[in-house]
């Protein structure tokens, strides 16, 4: 090798140093555990999002106190494009609204990039409430106001904040009977010591095969393919009862608009993809394929939702 050649190298290796740096994987920072609902959609998301991309997408689990860590984890990385976040209602709508104690703020520190999809709950009742619809149930509540309960998996999480809006938009005066988890939920509903409960379909399914509980309507603000069949809240006769589980792709603070941009059309690529849609409407998932915009706009809604219903009843995370 001659001289002109070895003054060379130090310049081709400068030169191959950004396209190297690009080859790194892209981090999707899941704020749940593995084989839970939000990590098996991101499984079946990353590799669709890494084709168009160009790159690998590697799933990184990190559960725990509410997602709270996975989130600031992202907040805290470059913004680059090569950390990002799969979040979902209880991060960026829920936690805010019910007033934890958060290290970031949600509207500020994050990129919006897209919304991927959207879970709404099912109004299910006990077998042994005698009513097939929700007229009739609001009807046969209120007749028995102050007996009749509803359930949920624990203060102020979602089967929570459901069924206080149920409760306070037709105004039953119902009692709400936390537990851990859904599992103990339906045992009571079998049983008939819990009355009703709000649920997503991708766990109310078995229960309503079975015959363990009705379902009388979908808190969706359409009629969703996840619930056919079931009419909306509106439909069944009670305006304002919607609400959706989203889930979306932030990324940190500040990201390059272009850069945005381009995970952006990256996912709506993704999110294009036949199998993708049918696969993510079996894990109780309806797919969407929204914009920063879109998923700002989902999360922002939620949050305002449930801050004005939690600050009128009072509800807290610590009760």
């Amino acid at each position: 090798m001659n001289r002109r050649s070895l003054l060379a190298l130090p310049a081709l290796a400068a030169m191959a140093r950004p396209a190297i740096a690009q080859q790194r994987p892209t981090r999707l920072i899941v704020p749940f555990p593995a084989g839970g609902a939000t990590d098996a959609v991101s499984r079946l998301y990353a590799p669709l999002l890494g084709q168009r991309l160009g790159t690998t997408v590697v799933i990184e689990n990190r559960p725990g106190a509410g997602g709270v860590p996975a989130a600031e984890l992202v907040v805290r990385a470059p913004a680059d494009g090569l950390t990002l976040l799969l979040a979902t209602s209880s991060i960026h709508s829920t936690a805010p609204a019910t007033g934890a104690n958060l290290p970031y703020d949600v509207e500020k520190d994050f990129t919006p990039l897209a919304l991927i999809g959207a879970a709404p709950s099912l109004v299910l009742v006990s077998r042994t409430v005698p009513v097939n619809d929700l007229r009739g149930f609001i009807a046969w509540a209120k007749a028995r106001r102050g007996q009749v309960n509803y359930g949920s998996s624990g203060v102020a999480t979602t089967p929570h904040l459901n069924g206080a809006l149920l409760d306070s938009l037709a105004d039953l005066g119902m009692v709400h009977v936390p537990y851990r988890g859904t599992g103990a939920v339906y045992a009571e509903l079998l049983r008939g010591d819990v009355h009703v409960l709000l649920d997503v379909p991708a766990t109310a399914a078995t229960h309503i095969q079975a015959g363990t509980v009705k379902a009388l309507a979908v808190t969706s603000a359409q009629e969703t393919p996840l619930a056919p069949g079931i009419p909306t809240g509106e439909a069944a006769g009670l305006p304002g009862l919607v609400s959706e589980t989203w889930f979306g792709i932030f990324g940190p603070a500040n990201m390059p608009p272009a850069l945005a941009a381009r995970l952006t059309e990256a996912s709506q690529a993704a999110m294009a993809d036949a199998d993708l849609r049918t696969r993510l409407l079996g894990l109780g998932v309806d797919p969407r394929a929204g914009d920063g915009a879109a998923l700002a706009g989902a999360a922002r809604v939620e949050r305002e939702r449930w801050t004005e219903l939690v600050r009128r009843l009072n509800i807290r995370a610590t009760d």
